[in-house]
């Protein structure tokens, strides 16, 4: 008993006398909890046992070990495996401003024209707010890349926390990260590529110049009496996207850009994993053909204003029992908004169509404010076709599957990574929040901060 009460004692303390505490304790035991795992199976009043980042056992008759510290939740608390953000630039530093003109704008150096594949994040990690924004709306683990244009940087995947210097590096060479982003300056600073046909140029001229190295290197490795390959740092990082070892995230929305983005993979053979993805609902087919992942975006833009306020209206005349005269409009108007309607329920119901025509789907911020999440996944509920399991699916085992980290990730299991968020209550239910976060075995308590 003494354990259970020195434990919750602790759980309300600060993040740094947990992550000691939990550091130098042999197990844990949280009991009385109900879990929600992506299947849509809820086990009540359950117990999750786990030492060392690693869950030693999960069920409703679990023995606690004698060395575990005990929490009881009461059977009020809801635990859910840890969401699992699949692409983000969080703690990125800024891009530089007020670039120089260039002396040859048509042949910029690499970093000008935006390519920049060499970046790793984990070299440039620092302070961001959303970390601690993230952990507080039940996010455990990240993939994150380096801010930047038509090629970034390689994508790599950390266990998060609240402060930048305890983040940890789960794995790298996960893949590199691309766009269609012209590059930085664009018309104003003169650098190439400044648009859309120049970006696809360029990124089909390093392609070569990356391959053609590798078979350089390849021959003088046989052949050392020939001349030796001038080594380059930024196409050798395209070596494993090239050798489909890893595969390219690449953000793009648009349906005609996801053509482009095909004929692109037709001609190198990369492997690809397609970000944010807003009207990918109309190459469902085609990407589950090609056997290509979504992380999706749920940056959709707002409800139209007419229909928000026809909404309100019927709420309140529910209320009030009182009829109002309807609006008047012309055949112009109400063809018009009709359109406008069909296009951003498409878009509201673009992740529900995915997953319906089979392509895998999980879940990316690719930009979202997370203080506008809440609000996202109320309307998803609401407008987009999906139930809290899809959710949980989307942002846990989903994602985990695509950044290929399911078999540790995703879920919570005897023998998974302890990655996972404790609710006060089930998390779509209004003024639902995260009390504490467990990431890879470490203990954060979010409220009060």
């Amino acid at each position: 008993m003494r354990k259970t009460f020195l434990m919750i004692a602790l759980l309300f303390m600060g993040s740094g006398v947990q992550q000691l505490f939990a550091q130098t304790t042999p197990a844990h035991a949280l009991k009385n909890v109900t879990i929600h795992n992506a299947d849509g199976f809820a086990t009540e009043s359950a117990t999750i046992i786990w030492r060392d980042g690693v869950i030693e056992a999960v069920g409703t008759n679990v023995n606690i070990p004698f060395d575990a510290y005990e929490i009881d939740g009461g059977d009020s608390l809801h635990v859910y495996p840890g969401f699992i953000d699949g692409y983000s630039i969080w703690g990125s530093p800024d891009l530089p401003s007020n670039l120089p003109d260039l002396d040859d704008p048509g042949n910029p150096p690499y970093d000008r024209a935006g390519v920049q594949p060499e970046r790793n994040p984990s070299d440039l990690l620092t302070g961001d707010k959303n970390f601690a924004a993230a952990m507080k709306a039940g996010f455990t683990t990240a993939a994150l890349y380096p801010n930047g244009y038509m090629l970034p940087g390689s994508v790599e995947i950390f266990y998060l926390s609240d402060d930048h210097t305890n983040i940890k590096l789960l794995s790298d060479n996960v893949g590199l990260a691309g766009s269609f982003d012209t590059a930085p300056g664009g018309w104003g600073s003169g650098a190439y590529p400044s648009t859309l046909m120049g970006v696809m140029a360029k990124f089909r001229q390093v392609m070569f110049d990356a391959t053609a190295l590798q078979q350089h290197i390849e021959y003088y490795s046989q052949n050392p009496e020939m001349p030796a390959p001038n080594r380059d740092q930024v196409l050798e990082a395209l070596f494993p996207v090239i050798n489909k070892e890893a595969p390219l995230y690449f953000e793009v929305d648009s349906k005609e850009n996801i053509e482009r983005l095909f004929k692109l993979q037709d001609e190198f053979g990369f492997g690809l994993v397609i970000v944010s993805g807003k009207e990918a609902y109309a190459k469902a087919d085609e990407l589950k053909r090609r056997n290509i992942p979504v992380l999706a975006s749920v940056d959709f833009t707002d409800a139209p204003d007419w229909y928000k306020d026809e909404n309100k209206k019927d709420e309140e005349s529910e209320d009030s029992e009182t009829n109002e005269v309807e609006e008047e409009i012309s055949e112009e108007e109400q063809a018009y908004r009709d359109k406008q309607l069909e296009a951003w329920k498409a878009e509201v119901a673009n992740i529900k169509n995915l997953m319906d025509a089979g392509v895998r789907v999980g879940y990316a911020s690719a930009g979202l404010d997370l203080k506008d999440l809440n609000g996202k996944i109320k309307t998803l509920l609401e407008e987009g076709g999906m139930s809290e399991q899809n959710l949980v699916e989307l942002m846990t085992f989903n994602t985990a599957d695509i950044l290929r980290i399911n078999r540790t990730h995703g879920s919570i299991a005897k023998g998974k990574n302890a990655s996972f968020s404790v609710f006060n209550k089930q998390m779509t239910e209004d003024d639902a929040k995260v009390l504490h976060n467990v990431t890879n075995g470490i203990i954060h308590e979010l409220t009060g901060e």
